[in-house]
C-alpha cells in the first residue's frame, strides 16, 4: 500500500523483466569440451562484437554478412512491446540501416558480460549485456540498457548469427512511442498494435 491508502504504483522496469516475460531463462554454466570449443567461445564473442562495430561504423556489407541468410532480428522494450521480427539477411540489413540517416550522433554498442548457455559444434546460444551510448561530439550519453541473446550456426568456417534477440531496459527511441507517426513507428519496428506499455 502506499501512503494515499491505494495499491503501490508498479517500478518500471520490474527486475529480471526478461525471464517474467520468458524472453530469457538463464542456465547453469556448461563444461567446455576441449581446444575447439574452447576456440569457438572466442568467436561468438567476436562475431557479435564484429556486428557492434559494423553498425556504429556504418558498414552494411559487413553488418550484413554477420547473420546467415535466413537470420532473423527480433527486441523487446521491458517485455511489453515487440520490435520486429525482421527475417532474412536482406531484411535486417534494410531495416538496420534505414536508422543511419536518422541518427546525427555516433552510437556505441557495448557489449559485456557474454556467457555460453549452450553450445555444439555447428550451433551455440549466449547472452551479453548490451551497454548503448551516444556521442554529438560535445558529450557523450546512455541511450539504453539490456541485454542480447543470440543464437549462433555455423556456416562452413564461419560462426554467424542465426537469431538475435535484443532486450532493451528503456526505449532506444525518442519520445513516446504512442504519440509517434506511423512512419516513425515503422523504422523503429514497432506495429500499432505493439504498444502496450
Amino acid at each position: 500500500m502506499n501512503d494515499t491508502g491505494g495499491e503501490p504504483k508498479a517500478v518500471q522496469p520490474v527486475p529480471a523483466w526478461a525471464h517474467r516475460c520468458g524472453m530469457l531463462a538463464l542456465e547453469e554454466a556448461i563444461p567446455v569440451d576441449g581446444a575447439d570449443a574452447l576456440g569457438a567461445r572466442v568467436l561468438f564473442s567476436e562475431r557479435i562484437a564484429r556486428y557492434c562495430w559494423a553498425y556504429d561504423e556504418r558498414r552494411l556489407d559487413l553488418l550484413a554478412d554477420c547473420f546467415t541468410q535466413d537470420g532473423i532480428w527480433e527486441g523487446n522494450v521491458l517485455g511489453s512491446i515487440p520490435v520486429g521480427p525482421f527475417r532474412g539477411r536482406h531484411a535486417i540489413r534494410t531495416w538496420l540501416s534505414e536508422f543511419w540517416p536518422h541518427q546525427h550522433d555516433q552510437r556505441r554498442h557495448m557489449i559485456l558480460n557474454t556467457i555460453v548457455e549452450h553450445q555444439s559444434a555447428d550451433r551455440a546460444e549466449t547472452l551479453s549485456y548490451l551497454l548503448l551510448m551516444s556521442s554529438n561530439g560535445e558529450a557523450a550519453r546512455l541511450e539504453t540498457t539490456g541485454f542480447y541473446r543470440v543464437h549462433y550456426r555455423l556456416e562452413e568456417t564461419q560462426w554467424r548469427i542465426a537469431r538475435l534477440s535484443a532486450g532493451f531496459d528503456a526505449p532506444f527511441w525518442p519520445g513516446n512511442i504512442r504519440t509517434m507517426s506511423e512512419r516513425g513507428r515503422a523504422r523503429h519496428g514497432v506495429a500499432a498494435e505493439q504498444d502496450s506499455a
